[in-house]
């Protein structure tokens, strides 16, 4: 009889019940078995216990997105942890911040990762590849492989309950440094409930993973073959041909990505013309609006394969998603609420707009994150009582205020608008320009400087960075941008550079980000 669906510990343990032969994972040549998947994951949640994890401790996953990355986030689960996912592309800046800010107990990572980066001290390191010493930070380390790998199968061990926290996302903020989103086990579950069932995910899928296991769509994805028993293809190289390549010899029926992944495959557009992918089911979108004439070409391409237009955010991981049948609304059009959710569009006062009337969404329902870690401040910010709630419920009746302005048309399909506070959606990622900027302080070259998103097909934003140089200072743009490639993700990385003798400044002696916003966002 298969478990009920409280954790992914549970959604494993129903899936190696019901077939324990069929694939689970394809990894490059490996592939594994929901039964491996089962025996391997027990394996890790002993070795995690046995190293001393206690209920709810934080436990850091610092992988290649692989096999043992999958398997590690169902380890700590079943060893009652909470699972911290970490960017490959972080630098020691970012990850030390994490580690600090939840207060991670133990580390799952590569060995390359873990050699040389000056991370806060921790109990225990599970390190993939060669080179315990690789770790230096750790109180002990294990290789990861042989507890894999060992021969006798772990007792069931499980001490998470549904409403514990699961897993804690960390997304760009306001504040700079990466902020942490915490989900319980049933906002995972429940996510993972829904999304397969609007995208109609059976145990015959098999889904080509692109995003990274930090993304909360990357996430789902892994989540919902594991509540259906379908199979996962690992997807490292983004090279166009390398996914078109990956879509026909797995012959994949669902794929989700952002923008920037569609353009990469329509670079393909002459052989996907000439043998069409007939085993693609389907595609999402999410991370930002595809271009008009992408999604319309992937429309002329992709004639066996259905188009889900989806947003999100992370703090409610999904809200709404377009039918394929109405794709033809254009790529503005977010479509209605998924599943037993309900989204409202509101005013400042929080009274509900009219019909085309632009406003901000909010979003109610099991998917509603329990607030960002540690910062009371921020969590009563953005989760507020639902303003539609009877008084009865004691304020108790929590939404989501998206920062996101929409407009709802007369049949109730709504349309983005754009972003109500400042933050820069490129590449999928939401980047603070707080955090951009102390990237180019941090080169030495930089007195003042603003940092803003422009408009950009392929990207969704362009970061723009306006700035004066220290007395004294010579760079070029090139250089500047090199200095910021070597401690940060590419994305965080800005595009354009612009050199001004002194930086704008309002009446209250602040710089003029308005000005500068208007001055270079349409600039070439």
């Amino acid at each position: 009889m298969a478990h009920a669906e409280w954790t992914l510990f549970h959604l494993l343990e129903n899936a190696a019940a019901r077939d324990p032969s069929k694939v689970a994972v394809v990894d490059g040549a490996r592939s594994f078995t929901w039964g491996e998947f089962r025996q391997q994951s027990a394996r890790l949640a002993q070795a995690l216990l046995e190293a001393g994890l206690r209920r709810g401790d934080r436990v850091g996953i610092w992988l290649e997105k692989s096999w043992e990355a999958l398997v590690s986030m169902t380890a700590v689960v079943h060893a009652g942890g909470v699972y911290v996912n970490l960017n490959p592309q972080l630098k020691s800046a970012q990850v030390s911040h994490i580690m600090r800010n939840c207060q991670v107990r133990m580390l799952i990572g590569e060995a390359a990762f873990l050699r040389d980066e000056p991370v806060p001290p921790y109990a225990c390191a599970f390190v993939r590849g060669e080179g315990c010493e690789a770790a230096p930070s750790a109180a002990s380390t294990l290789r990861l492989e042989p507890v894999l790998a060992q021969g006798a199968e772990a007792p069931p061990v499980t001490v998470a309950r549904e409403e514990d926290l699961g897993t804690i996302i960390y997304t760009s903020g306001s504040t700079g440094m990466p902020k942490g989103i915490m989900l319980t086990h049933h906002n995972i579950v429940v996510g993972a409930q829904i999304v397969s069932t609007y995208l109609e995910n059976t145990a015959e899928d098999r889904l080509l993973s692109v995003l990274p296991l930090n993304f909360d769509v990357g996430m789902n994805q892994f989540t919902c073959m594991l509540r259906v028993g379908g199979t996962l293809v690992v997807q490292r190289s983004l090279l166009p041909g390398e996914i078109l390549k990956s879509l026909r010899a797995h012959e994949i029926t669902g794929v989700a990505g952002v923008p920037g992944v569609w353009a990469l495959l329509l670079q393909n557009r002459k052989s996907l013309a000439r043998e069409p992918l007939t085993k693609l089911r389907y595609i999402s979108n999410t991370g930002g609006m595809v271009p008009g004439p992408h999604l319309e070409e992937l429309r002329a391409l992709l004639v066996h394969t259905r188009i889900f237009l989806m947003y999100g955010l992370t703090e409610a991981f999904r809200s709404t998603f377009l039918d394929p049948a109405e794709v033809h609304r254009g790529p503005a059009c977010i479509g209605k609420a998924i599943p037993d959710t309900d989204v409202w569009v509101v005013r400042s006062d929080g009274t509900e707009t009219a019909a085309d009337e632009v406003g901000e969404l909010i979003h109610r329902g099991p998917t509603v994150a329990l607030g960002y870690w540690g910062d009371a401040e921020k969590t009563n910010a953005v989760y507020k009582p639902n303003p539609f709630a009877p008084p009865e419920t004691l304020g108790r009746d929590l939404v989501v205020y998206s920062g996101d302005l929409v407009r709802r048309d007369a049949d109730g399909f709504l349309y983005y608008e754009g972003r109500r506070d400042e933050q820069i959606k490129t590449q999928g990622y939401r980047v603070s320009p707080l955090e951009v900027e102390e990237l180019m302080h941090g080169t030495g070259f930089v007195h003042e400087c603003a940092a803003f998103g422009r408009k950009d097909d392929l990207l969704g934003q362009r970061i723009v960075v306006v700035c004066s140089l220290k007395p004294g200072a010579t760079v070029t743009a090139a250089q500047l941008r090199a200095a910021v490639a070597q401690v940060a993700p590419a994305h965080l990385v800005p595009q354009d550079f612009h050199f001004l003798p002194e930086m704008p400044k309002n009446p209250n002696g602040k710089i003029d980000r308005s000005h500068l916003r208007n001055e270079y966002a349409s600039s070439k």
